[in-house]
């Protein structure tokens, strides 16, 4: 994210319609939800609208049902933070898609037809804009980034702890279950280069999978790599848990892993950094346009086995990143050795300020005012 150059304009009277999918319960959903309290705090006038593509709805917080009672009278741009093929034209506004994705390309979805309807396109990253472009979008496509409420990242007394982790160096997977977010590829890093008895352990937060499901997966994974009859037990939690729970967790660790074939940006990487954790990433992908740590080596491969996906996304015509699990091993066992050093900690926290809603507010608004 590059640095706000002082403007000479005049701001311009805006009021915003935000459609998104903010009580989803996911991180999709938490990602538009940041980006409506980022508005508000940029002083924009924001009347959100949820859509939902859960079986339930969670709550939003205080500030966003207080949000929700204004009125889209007089609302003269439309921020449509769903899948493109929802986008609808509205010539009583500016519409804006806000759209993130995870390959190279989505040339065999219909999803270029529905962006280049609109008046502009929002991504979060360097990446998502270059995939827009390969995949045939004309209209402007503006850098808006994720963002987060720093607030939540600090420790509340009393909140939840998980005892393998005290007095260890520990590595934390925070994804969805799913192809791309590539699980295999860190269990087999990780129980490759670690002996069961090194003071180690890897954390993994997952979701749309249950934890026995996990756990067999996991046992799979280290079977094959025929090293030894018994590996570390892995340390699985499933499903949400409660924020406060949650960061008190992810505090415990030492060092995040992302081996994923495809980023459009990567909240819990951001989270990581909030409380002062460094990554490892897959080179070539959105994370390494905001993270603190260090890349992985990787290579361009095309897309298969994304069946969790819709049906044309993450076809063989476009492609993702393969981590080099050898590389990933080396700098696994850097980071173990190195610890997590105190000016390292502050780098992060240093680096998560730029994405908080007063920062990242003040640029969509910058944005919004753009000719």
């Amino acid at each position: 994210m590059g640095t706000s150059k002082t403007r000479d304009y005049k701001e311009k009277r805006m009021k915003v319609l935000y459609i998104g999918h903010y009580k989803d319960g996911t991180g999709w959903g938490d990602a538009a939800k940041n980006n409506i309290l980022a508005l508000h705090s940029a002083g924009v006038e924001v009347v959100p609208r949820a859509i939902s593509y859960s079986d339930s709805d969670s709550e939003p917080d205080q500030t966003i049902q207080e949000l929700e009672k204004g009125s889209t009278k007089d609302c003269d741009i439309c921020i449509q933070h769903t899948l493109p093929v929802n986008y609808v034209y509205d010539s009583n506004f500016k519409n804006i898609g806000y759209l993130a994705t995870e390959s190279s390309n989505f040339v065999d979805s219909q999803w270029s037809k529905n962006i280049n309807m609109m008046d502009e396109i929002w991504v979060p990253s360097e990446y998502v804009k270059s995939s827009c472009i390969k995949s045939g979008v004309t209209v402007p496509i503006k850098i808006a980034p994720h963002c987060l409420d720093l607030s939540d990242y600090h420790l509340q007394n009393g909140s939840a702890q998980i005892e393998q982790l005290k007095g260890s160096f520990n590595f934390v997977f925070i994804g969805e279950f799913s192809e791309r977010k590539n699980l295999k590829a860190l269990l087999r890093a990780f129980h490759s280069e670690f002996h069961p008895k090194e003071n180690v352990n890897l954390y993994i937060k997952s979701s749309g999978i249950e934890v026995q499901k996990l756990q067999d997966y996991c046992n799979s994974i280290k079977k094959g790599l025929k090293l030894r009859s018994n590996y570390k037990n892995d340390i699985l939690v499933c499903g949400r848990i409660r924020k406060q729970d949650y960061n008190a967790i992810l505090s415990q660790c030492h060092c995040f892993v992302m081996p994923s074939r495809g980023e459009g940006f990567c909240i819990p990487v951001l989270e990581a950094l909030a409380l002062g954790i460094p990554s490892l990433h897959t080179s070539g992908i959105a994370i390494e346009e905001f993270a603190v740590g260090d890349t992985v080596k990787s290579k361009r491969e095309p897309c298969f086995g994304g069946m969790e996906s819709l049906p044309n996304l993450y076809t063989a015509r476009s492609h993702w990143r393969e981590i080099d699990i050898e590389d990933l091993q080396i700098k696994m066992r850097s980071a173990y050795l190195n610890g997590l050093p105190n000016e390292l900690k502050e780098a992060c926290k240093s680096q998560a300020e730029k994405y908080s809603h007063e920062n990242i507010g003040k640029l969509f608004k910058e944005i919004l005012n753009d000719e």
